[in-house]
């Protein structure tokens, strides 16, 4: 049996007809990243919303979380070889398993179905959201990545994920993960033929905006 993940999760209503999952950014955690919840949020939606923890510690960081480490073996993840990234994809799988299975209970918990689900993610926490959309066998109600990418090169054999409402929005200004990683991402996502839709944001860098939440709430009004 895999474990389940915790975090916070908030909804107004008794009987939620959808979960929506997040995925904090690297050295963030849930409770910080739940703040998102409450200015995407539409009564209309009847959401409940999660938070999960990454189940990585960062030493010297207390409050902070990581999906997979990004300094495998002691090699910064940039300057990695083969045997660093086989051991960042194990870890990864590992973890994915642990998320698909923790939307799982909260679904069987609320009678819903994965359908019922959209996931979302910001930085390092975007790119868990699509390795997760990736390996799933049933298809999610959508998936968000924020100011992450998209690590993978190889052919999407996934058709489930392809037909997965996918938005993407990247911030120009962003430092910690630069705007080519977006390009990158859309032209790989866009050639393996999945339903897209992106943004470059021309005042953001590594954050989100209030004309990202705009954008945000405009793709879930569309997808919930």
């Amino acid at each position: 049996m895999s474990e389940i993940l915790n975090g916070p999760s908030i909804s107004k209503h008794d009987n939620p007809k959808k979960l929506i999952f997040m995925l904090h950014g690297y050295g963030d955690n849930a409770a910080n990243f739940m703040h998102l919840a409450h200015p995407i949020d539409l009564d209309d939606w009847e959401a409940q919303y999660v938070a999960l923890n990454g189940p990585g510690y960062i030493p010297g960081n207390l409050m902070g979380y990581q999906w997979f480490d990004l300094y495998p073996n002691g090699i910064y993840i940039a300057q990695a070889g083969p045997k660093e990234f086989e051991q960042i994809q194990k870890e990864i799988d590992e973890v994915v398993n642990k998320i698909i299975y923790t939307m799982e209970q909260y679904c069987d918990s609320l009678d819903l179905t994965l359908a019922d689900c959209i996931l979302m993610g910001f930085s390092q926490g975007g790119m868990m959201t699509f390795e997760v959309g990736n390996q799933l066998k049933e298809k999610l109600g959508g998936l968000v990545i924020l100011s992450g990418r998209v690590m993978k090169e190889d052919p999407i054999k996934n058709s489930i994920l392809k037909e997965t409402p996918i938005l993407l929005l990247h911030g120009e200004q962003d430092e910690v993960i630069p705007i080519k990683s977006f390009y990158k991402s859309v032209k790989y996502l866009s050639a393996n033929k999945c339903n897209l839709e992106s943004h470059a944001l021309p005042a953001d860098a590594h954050n989100i905006s209030p004309e990202a939440i705009t954008l945000l709430q405009n793709f879930l009004k569309k997808i919930l």
